[in-house]
């Protein structure tokens, strides 16, 4: 039984590997193969060296494809982690005072606005801005991370990694999958903006038609936009699996520890006090301390916007894509 368990679990992760690394890096491979190809001229004339070659050329090119193949699904599936915390919004200092700045500003008027049963699986608590992130999908992970701890007191970062082990091998298969459909959106959003930037470099260096330059830059971001919206549709959906998690095997944890919730007793200041024991050391006896308040803070529109703009990280993308095809077009293209 046990051989048979890992075999599943082989496959399992067999199976997401090809969906959310393999599957990813073979489309950007052909892609950027087609794409040079296109530089070097006509893709008929691609074809026709390639049926006039040698087979010793033949067998280095397929080598040399099979060998970036690899390269870039090892280095896309080391990356998966980085990625997330990429489309989260937590960037470096620089970027996060700036596109950072006015991506929070945005969603927090986005929130204004809005209804409860629009924005919430998909943002933070309105009484809540300083947890507003500057990205979509940042947002529905960070609303997906509070649950536990407004509904429970429990600090998802320090009790999920003592939780995981503990749930079922259905609901972890369920909710690897959602996570794997994350990634691998992601993913392809990450290769669609390498290829749409560095395959429209080359074919402008390279005096390409001006249509297959427009094609490559307008038709690569386009594909990454799709793919960061499906993205975000896959990020709601894990999270909500995140908050079924916390609410069905919380006790799982408990009981594994030792500290089940008594009768009479509060389970948020239960949970708390298990999170700082665990965060701090300190002993569980100890009272804790309430969570902190929400306050407002002050979101002024930028300098110059007509009332009831709000401009998004994707309107300014949208823009330099737009801008980098027509100074492009202008300034080279055959």
């Amino acid at each position: 039984m046990f051989s048979a368990t890992l075999g599943e679990l082989a496959g399992v992760a067999g199976r997401r590997s090809v969906r959310g690394v393999l599957l990813p890096s073979l489309v950007f491979c052909c892609l950027a193969l087609l794409v040079f190809a296109t530089g070097r001229g006509s893709a008929h004339d691609a074809l026709h060296a390639w049926r006039q070659g040698s087979w010793e050329s033949k067998v280095l090119v397929v080598a040399g494809f099979v060998l970036a193949l690899v390269c870039v699904a090892t280095a896309l599936g080391s990356a998966q982690t980085a990625l997330i915390r990429l489309a989260e919004g937590y960037w470096s200092l620089p970027v996060r005072r700036t596109i950072g700045r006015l991506g929070r500003g945005h969603h927090r008027r986005l929130v204004r606005r809005a209804d409860d049963a629009c924005t919430h699986d998909r943002y933070p608590p309105r009484t809540r801005p300083d947890d507003i992130m500057p990205t979509r999908i940042g947002n529905a992970l960070k609303a997906a991370e509070l649950y536990p701890r407004l509904r429970y007191g429990i600090d998802a970062a320090l009790v999920w990694p003592r939780l995981h082990p503990l749930l079922p091998d259905t609901f972890l298969t369920v909710l690897g999958a959602a996570r794997t459909g994350l990634t691998a959106l992601l993913a392809s959003a990450f290769l669609s903006v390498v290829l749409a930037v560095g395959g429209a470099a080359y074919l402008w260096t390279a005096h390409a038609p001006t249509p297959v330059f427009l094609l490559c830059l307008w038709g690569g971001g386009l594909a990454a936009w799709a793919c960061y919206r499906g993205a975000l549709l896959r990020a709601v959906v894990y999270g909500q699996h995140l908050r079924v998690a916390f609410d069905l095997y919380r006790g799982h944890l408990l009981e594994a520890v030792g500290r089940p919730v008594g009768d009479g007793e509060d389970e948020r200041a239960h949970w708390e006090r298990l999170c700082l024991f665990w965060h701090r050391g300190i002993l569980p006896h100890h009272v804790a301390t309430a969570d902190r308040p929400a306050h407002p803070v002050p979101d002024p529109t930028p300098a110059g916007a007509p009332p009831g703009f709000s401009p998004s990280i994707s309107h300014l993308t949208a823009a330099a894509f737009a801008a980098a095809g027509l100074a492009g077009a202008l300034t080279g293209g055959g």
